[in-house]
């Protein structure tokens, strides 16, 4: 009986040490889709870690129960390890998305700046502009090209920008047949004031249903008692307290405390990182500034944790760190 009790228990462990390799192979793969994802589980996984055993410490020093058992830490960390895995089906065009307009879009604008230049030299050749009415002109065309090259790759599309693309916007020429066609259109002008980051409302929309894919494609594995919260607590990991999260929209405490831990590893490497195609990696107290007052002002972050987080410099942890 004792053989075969081993002999079982083995074949549990052998298992059990197949399906972390598996986990982390899958992790790993959703990184390697895009250069632009390439640590980032890693990196909560080893910030994860580090601050468990902070918080375990904490608990220690108080006299309290531990709130993180071994087996509940590896659960833990497996949501972790899991958390993205919906990226898989996200388009790479809207993850690699690392400016507000796509290439060909940016194609279709030069083409039309060149064939607007076009029409002027003839308008000029043909007696209809003098010299300085073409200067002027071709001046203009190039600014706007400027502009738009300045505003397709700025992190945050301020108020003067916004004017000017506005401005832009109401420029119109006539084309070779004489109709009235605008510099940009109205797309073009949706995306290139974009104000924060480079996805249009509906390319985030599409990168948000990374959740829902995540706890779909979770849904279907059988994690056992043993790992039985893995998909929600991968899935809810964009939750906010305030409800102002994706998908579900989660409130108070609808959202489960090993959640709120993830959702604040997840933001501070989101904000550290400096592979994101919309944006670069930001200083670490300036980062903690911002988890500061997403808990603190904003009420989209466990307060407690957050600090708690602050205070054990966890991300020290990982080698990147």
């Amino acid at each position: 009986m004792r053989d075969a009790a081993d002999r079982h228990s083995s074949e549990a462990a052998v298992f059990k040490d197949m399906f972390q390799s598996f986990m982390q192979a899958m992790s790993a793969a959703i990184d390697e889709r895009t250069p632009y994802n390439a640590t980032h589980t890693r990196n909560m996984v080893q910030y994860g870690a580090c601050f468990l055993d902070y918080l375990n410490q904490k608990d220690d020093e108080a006299g309290r129960e531990r709130r993180f058992s071994a087996k509940k830490k590896e659960q833990f960390l497996m949501s972790v390890w899991l958390h993205d895995i919906g990226k898989l089906v996200t388009p790479l065009g809207i993850m690699n998305k690392a400016v507000r307009l796509t290439g060909q879009e940016t194609i279709r604008i030069w083409y039309r700046f060149r064939l607007m230049k076009l029409l002027l030299k003839i308008d000029h050749l043909e007696g209809r502009l003098d010299e300085a009415q073409l200067a002027e002109k071709l001046t203009q065309i190039e600014e706007a090209g400027q502009l738009i090259e300045m505003v397709n790759g700025v992190r945050y599309l301020d108020d003067e920008l916004y004017e000017k693309v506005k401005e832009l916007a109401r420029q119109t020429y006539l084309d070779e047949d004489g109709v009235e066609k605008p510099w940009i259109t109205s797309k073009e002008f949706d995306m290139l004031t974009i104000r924060r980051g480079t996805l249009t409302d509906e390319e985030r929309k599409i990168m948000e249903q990374h959740v829902v894919m995540t706890k779909k494609l979770l849904s279907e594995i059988h994690f056992g008692r043993e790992f039985e919260e893995v998909p929600r607590w991968a899935a809810d990991h964009h939750e906010f307290l305030d409800g102002s999260g994706y998908p579900r929209q989660l409130r108070g405490d609808q959202i489960a405390y090993e959640v709120r831990i993830i959702t604040i590893l997840d933001i501070y490497d989101a904000l550290t990182a400096d592979d994101r195609p919309y944006k670069p990696g930001i200083p670490v107290p300036e980062a903690l500034s911002i988890l500061r007052d997403m808990a603190e002002k904003e009420g989209k972050l466990d307060i407690e944790l957050t600090r708690a987080f602050i205070e054990s410099g966890c991300w020290n942890c990982c080698s990147g760190g």
